[in-house]
Parts: C-alpha cells; structure tokens; sequence
C-alpha cells in the first residue's frame, strides 16, 4: 500500500510517495500540464501498477466542499472522483500555499534562504507569500493553517500609489492583487512601462527599471500584509516567480526598507523573510497531513 501526494500548479503537478508523513526520497517527478486533458490523466500515470491507499492533493486554486477548480486552468475534479482513479483511496484536497504553511515546521534549514534578517518571535505565526503563475498567501501557526485567496483582493492603497507614480493611468488596470503580482502581472507591468512582452524570468533578468517598480510595490503589499496578518514567525516567499524575483540582490534593500517601524519597533520591525528554496515544499506540507486524512 502506498500514500501519494500532489502539488497541482497553472503549469506543472509535482507528484510523490510519502510514508511516516515525509517523502519518499528520489520519489519526487514533474508533469507539464499541457500534455495531459485532466489531473486524473496526470494521477493514473504517476501510479500506473501501483496500490494506493492515500492521496493529498494540493491546487492552485479555492478548496470548497464539490468540485474543485484550477485558478490559473481549465481542471476540475473532486476527492470522490480522485479516489475512483486509485481504486477507492482516501483522498485529501487543500490550497497550495496552505500545503506550505504546513511544511514550515519540517522544511530543512538548506530548503531556505535567508533574504531579510531579523527575529521570529518563538511561536510567532508564519507568512507564505506565494508568487508563481497565481499569487496567493497562507498564514500558519501552532494550531493550523488560514485558508485564504488574497490574489483576489482590491490592490492596497499604498501599492496604487507606487503604481500611479510610474504608470499614471495605465496603473487603473490593476485592480486586484494578482493581477499585479503574478507572472502575467509583471508581464502587464513591463507593457504599461513600455516594454516589450517577454517571459517572465526575461523581465526579471534584463529589465531592471520593471523590476524596481515590482520590487517596491512587493515590499509595500508587504507591508500591508504584516499589519493584516501579524506574521512574527517570519514571512516566506513561495514560487518560481518568488525564487527568481527575491532571489535578485537589490529585493533585500527594498523589502528590508518596508518593514513596519515607529511604535512597533522591536516587534514587526524585525519580522524576518525568508524565500522557499525547496521546489517540493508544497509535497512535503501535503505529506504531514496524510496522518490527519
């Protein structure tokens, strides 16, 4: 018998085995979604020939009781569906970034990268901030995992602002979070500044200028955030998008430059951040939650 865990993306699913609530080691592989109609085409072929007792499931997108549905792609499915695929499994789905928010107590001290010093409060809640193909947060403490779709959200007023001074007009077409911070974001940003379209990880390696704005609007959302969320366990940043991005050396300066002060000092002015290095991290939250299937 054997445990499966999913991580279902706008673009790729990672799948692995699990057992005792961590991965199987070298268990881990990478599917481009556009080669497969649907996840169960996706699922039938990671466990061709094998007997599967357990799967957790985690997606880009809102976990609601029915179907469930891709933010970022045209893929529905519900648990009930899933385990007919394995021939009757338990079946667990959760958000993608709330799979992280799971991760964080078992991530290794190698699957981070430290990007702003500071001091986590022990105990203190941590943030994942995850910025890929969508852009979506989880806030995770001692007792849980906050479910959340803050990608939806109105853009905040102090993010606008930063918009507007570099855009004019052009910044009334974001409206909502995502739409500024995800990977079609950046590249709608580099458009209204007068670039040309590009991929993504293009815009953050050759056009500085766009990164700037998108840096010092990150570090303003942050902001935001660490006044909504109270995160002083520290703030992680999750995805491709945010390896490439955070991992840039001016994203420290602008970040660190950001953070709350004044009567707060000591507290969330020295919240750490953090980027998730470890690409498996969402598969390895979705492994601790086996046991609670």
């Amino acid at each position: 018998m054997k445990s499966v865990v999913a991580d279902v993306g706008g673009t790729n699913t990672r799948m692995a085995y699990a057992q005792g609530g961590v991965l199987v080691a070298d268990s881990v592989k990478w599917f481009r979604n556009d080669d497969y109609p649907t996840f169960a085409d996706v699922l039938a072929d990671f466990c061709a020939g094998a007997t599967v007792d357990r799967l957790c499931v985690a997606i880009a997108g809102p976990v609601m009781p029915g179907h469930v549905r891709l933010t970022n792609r045209d893929w529905s499915f519900d648990a009930e569906e899933l385990g007919a695929v394995l021939g009757g499994a338990t079946v667990r789905i959760i958000n993608d970034l709330a799979a992280v928010g799971h991760a964080l107590p078992y991530l290794a001290a190698e699957s981070v990268a430290l990007v702003v010093p500071g001091r986590a409060a022990p105990g203190g809640q941590g943030l994942v901030v995850g910025l890929g193909t969508g852009f979506n947060i989880s806030l995770a403490n001692g007792s849980g995992v906050m479910l959340s779709e803050e990608g939806h959200a109105g853009l905040p007023i102090g993010v606008y602002r930063i918009l507007q001074a570099h855009l004019g007009e052009k910044a009334l077409a974001f409206e909502t979070v995502e739409q500024l911070f995800a990977g079609a974001g950046l590249r709608a940003l580099h458009r209204a500044m007068g670039g040309a379209e590009m991929p993504s990880q293009q815009i953050v390696a050759e056009a500085r200028e766009t990164m700037k704005v998108y840096l010092a609007a990150l570090a303003a959302l942050c902001r935001d955030m660490t006044f909504q969320f109270m995160p002083l366990g520290g703030i992680y940043f999750n995805g491709g998008l945010a390896r490439a991005v955070v991992g840039l050396p001016e994203a420290g300066a602008f970040l660190a430059a950001a953070r709350v002060q004044d009567r707060f000092e000591g507290t969330l002015s020295e919240i750490p951040m953090w980027v998730v290095t470890d690409d498996a991290a969402a598969l390895a939250g979705c492994a601790a939650c086996l046991d609670q299937v």
